[in-house]
């Protein structure tokens, strides 16, 4: 461990234990799991509408979807502990699983998708008449012309992420900042950029560990060449993938490539973001935006709106109405990240584990004591190869990469890794007597010990042994829809939900019956700079 996290590691211990409090050590926590919706007997993405029981995907505040009407998004409220958030993910799973039982449908595991027989077999979210919800499907319609539909069906799991207002107390106290030097949201913002600068350092690490999607199934592709090999008649895979979500086989694309940003400075973030909101792209010119009196996008600049940057870390503040994501930052600073790069856990029945979030709260400190260096353009590109190398060869411990500081292997350096993360986690646990913190990093050393430990080689494992990819997978989600049908869903539960449901169909006709203006005047109010 160096000398400046050994010192703010146990600067921090000595703040919490001089204070008696564990406030600085409250994490506060919100979770996204995407889902697709499938039949169950099949597979094949459902082109069913979204349940009525589930209400208003434009209102409903904990079910919605993201890109396709069957892509589900769960969404929990903020926690200050990990057990709340997975007990408010799990009563949401509860009850949808019961609904898509109905419909003869369940919830698809994995971050890559099953079967899928090209573009025009992806429906698009809908979210009403109002000109919110026709702004948001428009904007699903550029994507669709942009990058394809099937891309678009890639799931994840997004961690929101947030220290307490005691936890800014220590760090200033410790960098020793003046109040007159630099304003609160000034210094949290540069303190949470820092962080993100440490997390792109070493952000690798994450597929490795939890990566889960080695495999695909070949009608991903869309008949675009790769360097996969068969696994069998369906299935692809890449010799020691760890996450091909993450790879440029998943969501990317070459017009944000020139939008590569290493978060130096809040300043510049914003401004490369509002730049791309402005500047056309030829081949987006050439789809036209409203053609023969429909919208096939927003605009026809590289970014439609902010949110279609793709990131696998993104500096987040909760927004007001109409307001845009980069004027809320500029405005009131950075208030929370997202971290975006975790794939699936298809082993688990809500997508993720409690031993895993736990060591993301590990890591995420870990990357705000671990100071606060830039990040050259040439540092940028090396650990975006990076990233990609490991996700396409991870399970090959003994690959030698470039880890800015010269070659090493994986294991060496993931070794390293977690040893000062593992110092991370011994403070923690010592400072609240949670031993789930400790627990969680040596769960991860104990991966690297043996490679079959990987949710990577799990998955693989149970795709050689079925055969395919998109049987293992269904397999999975029939057998965890079993589970959950096992409980029944509690009284106040299925108030909460039907409640929920019926006051979200309410506010969506609430809000087209007051829209006044034309939608072509909404929007060019919209895409003004704010």
């Amino acid at each position: 461990m160096t000398t400046s996290l050994n010192n703010a590691v146990s600067s921090l211990e000595k703040y919490c234990q001089q204070s008696g409090s564990i406030a600085p050590l409250t994490f506060h926590r919100g979770v996204e799991r995407e889902g697709l919706r499938v039949n169950k007997n099949t597979g094949r993405i459902s082109h069913q509408p979204h349940p009525k029981e589930l209400g208003s995907t434009l209102t409903h505040s904990s079910v919605t979807t993201d890109y396709s009407e069957a892509l589900l998004e769960f969404i929990t409220k903020v926690h200050p502990s990990v057990e709340g958030v997975l007990q408010e993910l799990a009563n949401i799973h509860l009850y949808v699983n019961h609904v898509l039982a109905n419909n003869n449908e369940c919830l698809w595991p994995a971050s890559m998708p099953g079967y899928i027989d090209g573009n025009d077999d992806v429906p698009i979210a809908e979210y009403g008449t109002s000109n919110t919800g026709k702004l948001k499907h428009i904007y699903r319609q550029g994507l669709s012309h942009r990058y394809g539909r099937v891309m678009q069906c890639i799931a994840g799991m997004h961690y929101n992420f947030s220290f307490d207002d005691e936890f800014w107390h220590f760090l200033r106290q410790f960098k020793a900042i003046p109040a007159n030097e630099k304003s609160d949201q000034d210094f949290r913002s540069d303190s949470y950029f820092a962080l993100i600068r440490n997390f792109r350092r070493s952000s690798w690490l994450l597929p490795l560990l939890f990566g889960a999607s080695p495999a695909i199934d070949s009608s991903f592709l869309n008949g675009k060449s790769s360097d996969l090999s068969s696994l069998s008649e369906d299935s692809l895979t890449k010799e020691n993938a760890v996450s091909l979500r993450m790879s440029d086989l998943g969501y990317s694309n070459d017009a944000q490539a020139s939008l590569y940003v290493c978060y130096n400075e809040v300043d510049t973030y914003i401004q490369t973001i509002r730049n791309a909101l402005t500047t056309p792209f030829p081949p987006y010119e050439e789809i036209g935006v409203k053609v023969n009196s429909e919208y096939r996008q927003l605009n026809s600049n590289i970014l439609q709106i902010e949110n279609e940057y793709y990131s696998d870390v993104r500096p987040k503040r909760v927004t007001r109405p109409s307001e845009h994501p980069s004027a809320a930052l500029r405005d009131r600073g950075v208030e929370y990240i997202e971290i975006r790069i975790m794939d699936l856990d298809p082993f688990s029945a809500v997508g993720m584990n409690e031993e895993t979030l736990y060591f993301i709260d590990v890591y995420l400190l870990y990357c705000m004591l671990a100071g606060d260096n830039k990040l050259s353009s040439d540092d940028c590109a090396k650990l975006k190869k990076l990233q990609q190398d490991v996700v396409k060869n991870g399970r090959n411990l003994n690959a030698n990469f470039d880890f800015l500081s010269g070659k090493k292997t994986i294991k060496a350096k993931a070794d390293k890794f977690l040893n000062d993360i593992l110092s991370v986690a011994q403070m923690l646990t010592n400072v609240t007597g949670n031993k789930h913190y400790v627990d969680s990093v040596n769960a991860q050393i104990d991966k690297l010990n043996s490679v079959n430990g990987l949710p990577s080689a799990k998955v693989m494992a149970l795709t050689e042994e079925k055969g395919s990819y998109a049987k293992a997978m269904l397999e999975i989600a029939n057998q965890q829809q079993s589970d959950w049908l096992t409980q029944n869903v509690p009284e106040d539960i299925k108030q909460k939900f039907t409640k929920e449901a019926e006051e979200s169909i309410a506010a969506q006709l609430e809000i087209e019956r007051n829209d006044q203006v034309p939608f072509d005047e909404f929007l060019q109010a919209y895409q003004q700079p704010q």
